[in-house]
Formats: structure tokens, C-alpha cells, sequence
């Protein structure tokens, strides 16, 4: 959600709907076959990070996808650690992008390249499993929702 437009994600249906601050529809952007959608936010530059399972490929992956629902870039792990259950993610201003992986029980932040910047990692969330995150880029924090919590952890960036 921005301030004037809402991304929805329907469960099932490879798309993205996009309506304005009114509830009217903008923009339906049609997915790949293979790409099952959990979770969307648009991009600054007017993109969609989307957070999806791959069921070719049976692995979960953030991607970043056009309004023609084409992918720019994917992202599903990295040498450092591995993409799991990947239900949720933020981005900021910046385009740094936060991914709660509810499997691995950490947060991960990506760059606009989609690329690994930061770890937090299982023991900075207790051992708690991050369901949900939002970026509150005027305070400089950022808040996971956890199964049984909520933490705050301070991420300025630049």
C-alpha cells in the first residue's frame, strides 16, 4: 500500500491488482503459470517486489516484475543462507527490501539489485518464527510481526 494506491495479491489467480485511493481499479498484472504470489509491494520506480513460490522450480523467491508482469530479477538465496517460507515482505523509499522468511526465522534485506545486504538472524528474534514486517522509514525502524510478538529493530539506511 502506498498513500494513494493498494496492491492486492489474490491467492491463486498469478496476479496483481492494483486500485487507487477511491477503490478503483488502475492496473491487473498477469503472472507466469508458475509464479503463485503470497505477497506484493511496488517498487519507487513503479516495479513490483513480489514474494512468490515458484512451483516449477519448488522453491520460494522474491522477484522484482514490470507492469507486463515480466522478471527483471529473482532472488531465492544466496551462498550465505537459503530462502524459505517467504509469506511477507517491505520495501522502503530507497528501494531496500525487507523479507520475513518464517521458516529459517530470520529477516532478510535486499537491495535494489536484489541482492543480500543484511541478516537477522534466528537469536535477534528470539527464536521466534517473523510473520509479518513493515518499514517505518521516518523512524528509521523496522517491525516484525512474530508468532507471540512484535520486535523493533533500528535498520537506517541509505
Amino acid at each position: 500500500m502506498t498513500s494513494t494506491r493498494l496492491l492486492v495479491t489474490p491467492y491463486d489467480t498469478h496476479q496483481l491488482i492494483q486500485f487507487d485511493s477511491d477503490g478503483d481499479e488502475l492496473r491487473r498484472v498477469q503472472l507466469s503459470d508458475d509464479m503463485a504470489p503470497r505477497h506484493a509491494v511496488e517498487s519507487p520506480t513503479g516495479t513490483y517486489i513480489v514474494s512468490r513460490y515458484n512451483t516449477q522450480l519448488n522453491q520460494w523467491q522474491v522477484v522484482e516484475v514490470n507492469t507486463g508482469g515480466e522478471v527483471l530479477r529473482q532472488f531465492s538465496g544466496s551462498r550465505l543462507t537459503s530462502l524459505g517460507w517467504t509469506q511477507h515482505v517491505a520495501i522502503d523509499s530507497h528501494g531496500n527490501i525487507f523479507v520475513a522468511d518464517r521458516r529459517n526465522h530470520h529477516i532478510l534485506m535486499l537491495d535494489v539489485h536484489l541482492s543480500l545486504r543484511r541478516v537477522i538472524d534466528e537469536h535477534q528474534l528470539n527464536d521466534k518464527r517473523p510473520r509479518r514486517i513493515c518499514d517505518r522509514e521516518q523512524s528509521g525502524q523496522l517491525l516484525v510481526g512474530l508468532v507471540g510478538g512484535v520486535a523493533v529493530f533500528d535498520v537506517l539506511c541509505r
